[in-house]
């Protein structure tokens, strides 16, 4: 089934290698960019940069391509993801995987039967009705379907505890040994190199950003390394100073031999994902190959290389199975698929895959070495290698990402992140695969960090704590009893000749936000500056000393705050989130992203951002929800939540600008059921600015 070379057509390995250390051809001298690993991922990208045009594009693999995760993965191909952006990710790798073997000459072993998330209790039901609410205003092919559909397509599933399922046809499996090598094929037909065995001995930057990229055979002087190592990545970016926090996690997965109900059928099953079992199951050629997400307390994580590094030679080999360790999972896929009951196991893997604390991938410019990229932590790294090797290509070539993918920055983890917290997240995380999710959930496994304000141990007893970048930050307090771009400014400055220095000072700074109509008279008690309107404006910042402590205080408009992170991103602009207020394009300063704001105020916008009120019973909007007028699809909401000030669920979404005047009426998608919701010009309360303009307006007359 896994096969260590070449495959042929009747299943048979042929042997097509150099022996040990021989490279085969000379290494080139330089190249615009050095992808560092040749698993799925890496291949991936060398494919995408050297069919974008690029030249120069090397890519170097330790010992042979797809060793590491991407030799013994299941190879399971899926449009759905419970995040937005990631979403996009899946979707190309699919249509890419579609017309690969067209393109490159080279089979990829592409099955589309399908796939179904099984949902046997009414929490599932209302997870899947959620998930198809976020899923409309998306191109992704996804239905939910009932019992009678279910069995129709999966007609060997025992249907006593199923309720309803989340369909997406498209979906199914790749070998993912054979996609690597038409990845290989097409980036070697666009131009690339690809050289092995060509392990990396040492990085060293250069004053001008650029690398030398050691190897025993010579020595590669690029302009940009991306490093895309698997579990190697924490042992690669040691070598210049970073302690990548990614851990290998033994995966196992089950396979049988041919089972006669199945070889009887005339159309392969689809994947199902029994998501109370907490496993996935798919057709083998006429067996079954089912896996296991086991709970934290169970799992089994490889921490000694942490510790000890990788052993040297590591690239093809598998851990010691243990079926043990997996039977319960095993019961409830017998139970749920009773032939499994009298199948012969032939195989159980049980190999390494990589995790990071919160289980997304690594992806982007890496702040602190310039040109230095990361595309590593990939927990689910076939399906995500096609839609990643294009992301961070077109970033790589533009200069921009293609689109927000902002949950996948590295540079959202920092020396906080200990390799205690990362063992305890990454358990935690593993454990919780299959588990329902809750918005706006808290997740407690490795907290607190080392991030914590001088205010936390008074406040922990007193709140409910959220966990932001390490820090334990107060979401809201109860009464006792009660239950509780980095990748960008550096790169700016060193290319723009700016005389500037950049520093983070997070861990030197902390703050306390004071919100509310009485917040300039709260604060006025601790300062003698003077905090009326007409000496601290609105949206003004200023340091000031406090009057007890002499430490310095940055004040944030929290307005601003909210507008910039939950409703403008890279996949939005200023003008459609109705932020040109704060912005002067008139002024003589050519700011960046001035050009391109005037080119689109010269277009004229498509579409804005409008704020909404809803009449719900007993649910609200979060963000993400699909916007409906006249039966179709019209927009999304991009934040919500229930006003306690307003008594009344609000939101904000982009419309088309027809739709977005005062008193408007749309439907906003909560849990499967369409809800009436009505375009709100002003806000419901009354902001400082439009408080200090009336009470002007009464002292004039």
């Amino acid at each position: 089934m896994i096969c260590d070379a070449e495959r042929m057509s009747d299943g048979c390995v042929l042997l097509l290698r150099d022996p040990p250390g021989v490279l085969g051809k000379r290494l080139r001298d330089s190249a615009e960019t050095v992808v560092i690993g040749g698993g799925c991922v890496g291949v991936s990208l060398a494919y995408h940069l050297a069919k974008a045009g690029q030249k120069d594009v090397v890519l170097l693999e330790k010992s042979e391509l797809t060793a590491g995760s991407t030799w013994h993965a299941a190879g399971l191909t899926t449009y759905y993801h419970p995040g937005i952006n990631l979403k996009k990710i899946h979707y190309y790798s699919i249509k890419l995987f579609e017309q690969l073997e067209a393109e490159t000459g080279q089979a990829v072993g592409f099955h589309q039967p399908g796939s179904i998330r099984l949902a046997s209790t009414p929490v599932r039901v209302n997870e899947l009705k959620y998930q198809m609410t976020r899923t409309h205003w998306h191109p992704t092919p996804q239905f939910l379907i009932g019992p009678e559909k279910i069995q129709q397509l999966f007609p060997l599933l025992n249907m006593d505890k199923v309720l309803a399922g989340l369909y997406n046809p498209g979906d199914g499996h790749i070998d993912p040994y054979s996609l690597t090598m038409a990845l290989a094929a097409g980036a070697r037909m666009y131009g690339a190199q690809i050289y092995y065995p060509a392990p990396v001995t040492g990085l060293t930057p250069t004053a001008d950003g650029r690398w030398d990229v050691q190897t025993p055979h010579g020595t590669i002087r690029a302009n940009r390394i991306v490093n895309a190592t698997g579990f190697w990545a924490r042992e690669l970016g040691q070598m210049i100073g970073f302690q990548h926090p990614t851990i290998p996690v033994h995966h196992q997965y089950v396979v049988t031999a041919t089972v006669p109900e199945v070889k009887a059928l005339e159309a392969e099953l689809p994947v199902i994902r029994d998501l109370e079992g907490s496993y996935y199951l798919r057709q083998e050629r006429d067996g079954l190959l089912f896996g296991p997400y086991e709970k934290e307390e169970k799992m089994k994580l490889q921490d000694s290389w942490i510790r000890d590094g990788v052993p040297p030679g590591f690239g093809k080999e598998l851990f010691e199975s243990d079926l043990d360790r997996i039977m319960d999972h095993v019961e409830r896929a017998m139970e749920m698929v009773p032939v499994l009951k009298n199948a012969d196991i032939i195989n159980i893997v049980s190999g390494p895959i990589t995790y990071t604390p919160d289980l997304l991938p690594m992806i982007g410019p890496h702040q602190g070495a310039r040109n230095y990229w990361t595309a590593i932590g990939f927990g689910y790294g076939i399906i995500h290698s096609g839609g990643v090797g294009k992301f961070l290509s077109d970033w790589i070539v533009s200069g921009e990402p293609p689109y927000d993918l902002i949950e996948c920055d590295p540079n959202r983890y920092a020396h906080w992140t200990s390799v205690p917290h990362l063992c305890a997240k990454a358990r935690e995380s593993y454990g919780f695969n299959n588990v329902v999710g809750y918005p706006k959930e808290e997740r407690f496994a490795g907290r607190p960090t080392n991030r914590v304000s001088g205010v936390y141990e008074l406040l922990k007893d007193r709140c409910s704590m959220g966990f932001h970048a390490g820090w334990e930050q107060p979401h809201y307090f109860h009464k006792p009893g009660d239950d509780s771009g980095y990748k960008w400014i550096e790169h700016e400055a060193a290319d723009g000749g700016y005389h500037v220095s950049v520093s983070n000072v997070t861990d030197e700074l902390g703050v306390l936000g004071v919100a509310g109509p009485k917040s300039r008279m709260v604060l006025q008690k601790l300062t003698d500056e003077d905090m009326s309107d007409t000496a601290f404006r609105f949206l003004h910042c200023r340091s000031m000393q406090h009057t007890h402590t002499h430490t310095h205080t940055t004040f944030i408009s929290s307005q601003v705050f909210f507008f910039l992170v939950f409703q403008m991103n890279c996949d939005t602009n200023p003008l459609e989130a109705g932020l040109d207020y704060f912005i002067k394009l008139n002024k003589p300063a050519e700011f960046i992203g001035k050009q391109a704001l005037l080119e689109i105020k010269a277009q004229g916008l498509s579409r804005r951002l409008a704020f909404l009120t809803l009449d719900t019973d007993d649910i609200d909007p979060e963000g993400n929800e699909t916007v409906w007028h006249n039966g179709e699809v019209v927009g999304n909401t991009t934040s919500g939540s229930y006003s306690y000030t307003a008594q009344q669920s609000l939101a904000f979404s982009y419309l088309p600008l027809h739709l977005t005047h005062a008193g408007q009426k749309v439907e906003v998608e909560l849990l499967g059921q369409k809800y009436p919701a009505t375009v709100t010009q002003e806000p419901l309360v009354l902001t400082e600015p439009t408080r200090t303009r009336l009470q002007k307006k009464q002292r004039s007359e």
